[in-house]
């Protein structure tokens, strides 16, 4: 065990379970691990929402202006999504949100958030934390299609439809089931 906070890491030996809220943080780290739970390739892609959205998730729009979204053919409310997972995300029920949001991200310094994916704003939504030993259907099929081994996958809820609008790559544990199903995947 070692914090990575006081101490340079030049190479992980053996095999690195890293527990840390940022996912990009834990992308860069995996790269210096031989082996990491997630690897790092497969945190790139689930973070990259392009990657998986036009497969599983709902109809979608991109948007990297405020003038383009009046040309948004989804039916309001919206979910304003930004392409690289940034938690950033938020709903909004009116152009002029929905302008006001994109204007805001433009003016950030992070050139990742200046592309926003925009989808219906779904009924409900439920987290799952998924195992490849545990995940079932359409969340298995996400995390293989990402090569994780574990994430906490969100499904909307659209009528008698589920699209996954969300995957963390690493999710923090919740609860006492979620750690043993996470000892077990190791």
């Amino acid at each position: 065990m070692v914090n990575i906070s006081e101490t340079p890491i030049h190479a992980l030996h053996g095999t690195a379970i890293l527990r840390m809220g940022n996912p990009y943080t834990a992308a860069v780290y995996g790269q210096v691990a031989k082996r990491s739970i997630n690897p790092p390739p497969a945190i790139y892609a689930a973070l990259n929402r392009l990657n998986w959205i036009p497969k599983y998730g709902p109809p979608y729009a991109l948007v990297s202006t405020d003038h383009t979204v009046e040309k948004v053919e989804l039916e309001r409310p919206w979910l304003l999504l930004t392409a690289w997972r940034l938690d950033l995300d938020g709903p909004v029920t009116s152009v002029e949100g929905a302008k006001s949001v994109i204007e805001h991200r433009m003016y950030m310094r992070n050139p990742l958030s200046k592309v926003t994916i925009v989808i219906p704003k779904p009924h409900s939504t439920v987290k799952i934390f998924a195992t490849a030993k545990t995940a079932t259907g359409l969340v298995a099929d996400v995390l293989k299609e990402l090569g994780l081994l574990y994430a906490r996958v969100t499904l909307g809820s659209y009528g008698s439809a589920h699209y996954v609008v969300d995957v963390d790559p690493v999710p923090a544990i919740e609860n006492r089931e979620e750690a043993q199903a996470l000892a077990e995947l190791v």
